[in-house]
C-alpha cells in the first residue's frame, strides 16, 4: 500500500519494493547490481533514514528502512530508480518503463514483524534457488550485518538494538531456509 508523503514519520520502519515489468529483469549482470548500489549510496542520507535490510533480486527489490526524521525518503528512491532505469535502457537499447508500477511502500507498525520481514528479505535468494545460504547472496546487506563485508549503508547500533545477536539471526535464517527447502521438496514430490 502506498503512503502519502505526510505519513512518513520519524522512528517508523518502511518496506519499499517493486519489480520489473512483464518478464523483464531489473538486473542482468553484476555491473547492473553495482550500478544500483552505487546510486543507492549516492542518495543515501543517514541523517534521515537508514537501511535495516535490503535485497536486490534479478526481477525485483526489497528495502526495509528506518525513518530517522520526517524527511520523505521516496524523493531519494525516486531519483535512484529513475537514474537506474535511464542507465538500464541505454545499456540494453530499450525504451519505456522498466518497472511494473510505481515504487510501493508500506509502513511497519508492529516491531515484532521486523524479524519476519528481515528474514523474508534476506531469504529471497534462497527461495529463488540462487544460493544455498542467505549470506552467500552478494546483493543484500546480510553480509554487512555479519561484518563479512564493511557496508556503509547501515547503522550498526540500530541493527544491534533490534537484532542484538546477528549470528543468532543467521542461525534462525538457516533454520527457516531448511524449512523452505523441505517444504519445496515436499511440494515438488506431489
Amino acid at each position: 500500500m502506498r503512503l502519502k508523503s505526510e505519513e512518513f514519520t520519524a522512528g517508523q520502519f518502511y518496506h519499499i519494493y517493486n519489480r520489473a515489468t512483464g518478464s523483464e529483469l531489473l538486473f542482468r549482470d553484476n555491473s547492473d547490481y553495482l550500478k544500483c548500489i552505487s546510486l543507492m549510496k549516492q542518495y543515501y542520507h543517514p541523517q534521515h533514514f537508514t537501511f535495516l535490510a535490503y535485497c536486490l533480486m534479478p526481477s525485483h527489490y526489497h528495502i526495509l528502512l528506518l525513518q530517522k526524521t520526517d524527511y520523505d525518503f521516496t524523493k531519494c528512491f525516486s531519483s535512484v530508480w529513475y537514474r537506474y532505469s535511464a542507465y538500464y535502457n541505454k545499456k540494453y537499447g530499450r525504451k519505456g518503463t522498466l518497472y511494473a508500477g510505481k515504487m510501493q511502500h508500506m509502513g511497519i507498525q508492529d516491531e515484532k514483524y521486523l524479524f519476519n520481514l528481515c528474514a523474508y528479505i534476506h531469504l529471497n535468494p534462497i527461495k529463488a534457488s540462487l544460493v544455498d545460504k542467505a549470506e552467500d547472496w552478494e546483493w543484500s546487506n546480510l553480509r554487512d550485518w555479519l561484518q563479512i563485508r564493511n557496508g556503509t549503508m547501515l547503522d550498526r547500533e540500530i541493527i544491534a538494538a533490534y537484532f542484538p545477536d546477528s549470528y543468532g539471526y543467521l542461525t534462525a535464517l538457516h533454520d527457516l531456509a531448511d524449512s523452505l527447502t523441505n517444504k519445496k521438496m515436499l511440494f515438488d514430490s506431489q
